[in-house]
């Protein structure tokens, strides 16, 4: 099965070769990347990326990711993780990241929502989590419209590309009182 979800205007599938050139130039974006765990990626590193994404299926424990396809264009414009934790399987996290181009257009919130639905119909999950940092207002605002519940704020609590970074934690429970 090649698509796992779809929204009003993506698809979310499994990465495909003709996705490295775009999924690395989103990843070398500085701005993209300011938030993230990479500084830069190179094409190699993306080739080694799929390739290792290509033996992993979503649900079992540890990340799996999800390219997101614009419906109307076919193009790569982003990218969504999951992560069903090794520890407890009803527990998990996710992630995502939107290309430059696709910011300020809800695409972000589209793609958490879906991806959300995805995971509580998919998985007998009882909590998903995300994790920001503070500084990316515009992550912490796609987690809220997405129905996600700040439950924490850390202070300093990540070394992060040089320094100390605050972290939150949102949260959206299977029953989301």
């Amino acid at each position: 099965m090649n698509t796992l979800f779809e929204t009003r205007r993506l698809v979310a599938r499994r990465f495909l070769p003709r996705d490295i050139e775009a999924f690395v130039a989103m990843r070398n974006d500085p701005e993209v990347a300011r938030y993230q765990s990479w500084e830069s990626y190179s094409e190699a590193e993306g080739r080694a990326f799929l390739e290792d994404l290509a033996r992993l299926h979503p649900g079992c424990p540890g990340w799996y990711q999800v390219a997101l396809e614009d419906k109307a264009t076919g193009r790569f414009v982003g990218d969504c993780g999951i992560r069903i934790m090794e520890h407890e399987p009803r527990l998990a996290q996710i992630g995502y990241t939107i290309a430059r181009d696709g910011w300020n257009r809800g695409l972000a919130t589209e793609a958490v929502g879906g991806l959300v639905d995805y995971m509580f119909a998919a998985f007998p999950l009882h909590r998903i989590t995300a994790s920001a940092d503070p500084r990316n207002a515009a992550s912490c605002r796609v987690l809220e419209k997405a129905g996600f519940v700040k439950e924490a704020h850390f202070r300093q609590s990540e070394w992060f590309k040089g320094e100390w970074a605050d972290d939150v934690v949102y949260a959206r429970l299977r029953s989301n009182p």
